[in-house]
């Protein structure tokens, strides 16, 4: 059964591992490679702001992937990630529901935004598959994407 948990800086390790996976970093935006001291620095961070909640997904305790929900001056984003053994298995749309529902259970008011690059169809379904509409064509980094929205209203 899939459950979560809050990331903690005992997970550093870990989602070290998955933010550097090739994939992950394919359909990512920046695709270069994160350094083990940066991403140190930026989960200590990340993890102090109350501003960047992160859900470590266990199927049977085994990590299978994470949610990151982070937000800015602008909005609030969100981003997911799955370990390579354990993609295709249908996970992604109940991990990002189970994150969002949580999520918004603690802050109703606010409107949830993913983007996603034109090229990656899989996700886009997926987002779309966990309750995100509101499909509107961007161009983010240089890139062109989709923005998908989710919320309570």
């Amino acid at each position: 059964m899939l459950s979560y948990y809050k990331a903690s800086f005992s997970d550093c390790d870990l989602l070290f591992r998955w933010a550097n996976d090739p994939t992950v970093r394919s359909n990512s935006f920046r695709q270069e490679e994160i350094e083990y001291e940066d991403h140190v620095q930026w989960l200590k961070a990340a993890l102090n702001s109350g501003k960047c909640f992160i859900y470590i997904f266990t199927e049977d305790r085994i990590p299978v992937g994470q949610v990151r929900i982070s937000k800015n001056e602008l909005e609030t984003i969100i981003g997911i990630s799955i370990d390579r053994d354990f993609r295709g298995k249908s996970f992604a749309a109940q991990m990002l529901i189970l994150a969002v529902d949580d999520y918004l259970a603690q802050f109703p008011e606010e409107h949830i935004s993913a983007y996603i690059k034109g090229t990656n169809q899989a996700s886009l379904t997926v987002f779309q598959k966990a309750g995100f509409n509101q499909l509107s064509p961007v161009t983010e980094q240089g890139i062109p994407s989709y923005k998908l929205v989710k919320s309570l209203a």
